[in-house]
């Protein structure tokens, strides 16, 4: 009987096999298409938004229409690497308790979580399908251009309707390595995980079936639990917030509102043209990065600074801030300068926990200097100025610069074997070298000197940046297809990654609206007759608990709608909160269990271990103590530059 058993088991997870391999392959030439058509509408965005801004300077006049095309063609920007992500498995989630688990466990984890997504997300392309045929049947087109909206929704909805494909086919994979390998644990995980998305599904469209009467408030915390425990079993983020969504405003409203919530919260934000912000930027730093001008950024400080104790750590420092001026997110601050700095580090004799966290925590640096994801996403979140938050973190992000490199430095002098000094170099190496960095220096005038002018918005300053970055390296010979295409599809990926949260994220802010929580919170709170310093700090301090968790753009996304009209009621500038917000969310990935930068120098450094890199990083935890510490002493430091706006 047990061989029969085995048997069966095999063959059901051949068919599963089978069944994955030829979804991936019907998928193969509509992913390329959607990429296609995603990076042909960032050009167009991208040219757009060049041309606006020369008309506008030059002849005071604009692109008839042109923030509205913008808005247009920006769902199909952010949604059209969707199903390419889930078939790498690179969206985001958190999993702690995954690799706690033991392997058998954790297959069934990572295939329930799965079946809900698809769940979710297969509700959510209907809706927006519901939304496309509603804009046809009633003819509804934009304002200036009077161009027909559903065309645009339904392509929208299409790339989500990939992704359901993309998810069925991961989750055959994962089922059928249940099969094989997942034994009763693995099957009961998938058993625990259906159950849940069926109950959730069920209660969702039809609220009368929960089994129990509940308070508003006990509703919401029990939706916001749900949403936790979802998120730390391991699936995806963005479903964990599409759950609380659907689920908290059924049983707060009806489920019209919460199906209506979904389709509609999609496509406003798919469509919101604030959001190509993002992969503009994005692309322009990656094409920075591929033409090589952040290595020379490397080579530079190297020259100046390199024969000091610990130079070569505080070059790449220097480097990072610097790089974080165009690129705007810490990932790709590691893995240029990991790629840069560690064989100089290595070549030397540094000590190699130093060397790795070194360039982890420096990384961090690319939050405070714009342009900033983490900012841009606050901005989004809490409507505050996205020109005066990223302006908000310059001189933070300097000082934050300074502080590492004094720290570096210090440790060096105290024990020179941590990190030996490097060669010094003539004074005409220097100036020669710095003469190569006048890419960087340009582009970051272009971005930071047209916000703060008030010249340009954000999103144009990306616009103008992309076309800078390009100009440039075509004038130095250095620009390529390669360094155009492939930074291209990279941006299309991690906008992706990041759209796909705030997606559903925006559909959670609204039942955090409706619930009434950030009232109870702010009752309790004044209950307790904590002072607003008191305050600040019990917010600081959950913040590094949740880092210690869950990835920055996670945390904020949760977090921001409870906390924010918590600080400002208690008086403290939303700019200013921002800032701080962002520092101790970003502390979060260099601080363990999670800590995605050291999770990336590690894969750079085989040789050291993540125990050794964290190790390495905490020393740097006075920095960020000391830069908390003066910015909340002195607020100026944030809030000077953007004054001057």
């Amino acid at each position: 009987m047990a061989a029969f058993t085995q048997l069966n088991n095999s063959r059901l997870a051949e068919t599963l096999e089978a069944m994955a391999h030829g979804l991936r392959r019907l998928l193969i030439w509509p992913n390329r298409g959607a990429l296609i058509l995603g990076g042909t509408a960032l050009v167009l965005i991208t040219v757009i938004t060049a041309i606006d801004v020369s008309l506008r300077n030059v002849t005071s006049t604009v692109v008839p229409g042109g923030t509205e095309f913008i808005g247009l063609i920006t769902a199909l920007v952010v949604l059209s690497a969707l199903a390419t992500v889930e078939i790498e498995r690179g969206h985001i989630h958190v999993d702690l308790i995954l690799n706690a688990a033991g392997p058998r466990l954790r297959l069934g984890l990572v295939a329930g979580g799965l079946l809900l997504t698809i769940a979710l997300v297969a509700i959510t392309a209907v809706r927006m399908f519901g939304q496309s045929n509603y804009l046809m049947t009633n003819h509804i087109v934009t304002g200036r251009l009077g161009l027909p909206l559903w065309p645009f929704v339904s392509v929208a909805a299409l790339y989500v309707a990939l992704f359901v494909l993309a998810l069925v086919a991961n989750l055959a994979d994962d089922l059928a390595a249940v099969l094989r390998k997942g034994g009763w644990p693995g099957r009961l995980a998938v058993l625990c995980w259906a159950a849940v998305t069926v109950g959730v599904v069920a209660i969702a469209l039809d609220p009368t079936l929960l089994p129990f009467e509940a308070s508003r408030v006990a509703k919401g915390l029990a939706c916001i639990l749900l949403c936790f425990a979802i998120i730390f079993l391991g699936a995806h983020v963005a479903t964990g917030m599409a759950v609380t969504a659907l689920l908290g405003i059924s049983l707060l409203i009806m489920p019209a509102a919460s199906l209506t919530s979904l389709g509609t919260t999609t496509v406003a934000v798919v469509s919101d043209p604030l959001w190509s912000v993002i992969p503009l930027f994005t692309w322009m730093g990656l094409i920075v990065v591929a033409c090589g001008f952040a290595e020379d950024l490397y080579r530079s400080a190297y020259r100046w600074i390199g024969h000091l104790p610990g130079g070569l750590a505080s070059a790449s420092t220097v480097a990072c801030a610097g790089l974080s001026s165009i690129v705007g997110d810490t990932l790709s601050g590691v893995y240029s300068m990991g790629s840069i700095a560690l064989p100089e580090m290595r070549k030397y004799g540094y000590d190699m926990k130093l060397a790795t966290a070194s360039i982890a925590c420096a990384a961090t640096i690319g939050v405070l200097i714009p342009p900033s994801i983490a900012f841009i996403v606050y901005g989004m979140i809490t409507e505050v100025s996205i020109g005066k938050l990223f302006m908000a973190g310059v001189l933070p992000g300097l000082l934050f610069t300074v502080l590492l490199i004094g720290l570096i430095t210090i440790r060096a002098i105290l024990n020179p074997s941590l990190a030996p000094r490097g060669e010094a170099a003539s004074w005409s190496e220097r100036w020669e070298s710095s003469t190569q960095t006048w890419p960087i220096i340009l582009l970051m005038l272009l971005v930071l000197g047209g916000i703060y002018s008030g010249a340009v918005t954000p999103n144009e300053a990306g616009g103008l940046g992309v076309v800078g970055a390009l100009g440039i390296g075509g004038i130095t010979r250095r620009l390529t297809l390669r360094a155009v295409w492939d930074p291209l599809t990279k941006t299309l990926r991690l906008t992706a990654g990041i759209i796909l949260i705030f997606m559903f994220a925006t559909a959670f802010g609204r039942f955090i609206a409706v619930s009434g929580l950030t009232t109870e919170l702010a009752n309790f709170v004044t209950e307790m007759e904590l002072g607003k310093y008191q305050l600040i700090a019990a917010i600081m301090m959950f913040y590094v608990l949740m880092g210690m968790f869950m990835n920055a753009l996670p945390a904020l996304v949760l977090t921001v709608p409870l906390f924010f009209p918590l600080a400002v009621n208690a008086g403290f500038d939303p700019v200013w909160f921002g800032v701080l917000v962002v520092v101790m969310v970003e502390l979060g990935v260099v601080t363990p269990p999670i800590g995605v930068n050291v999770f990336a120098i590690a894969s750079m450094a085989k040789d050291v271990s993540m125990y050794q890199v964290f190790a390495g990083v905490m020393p740097f935890w006075i920095a960020f103590v000391l830069l908390v510490v003066l910015l909340v002493v002195f607020p100026q430091i944030c809030l000077f530059l953007p004054s001057l706006m």
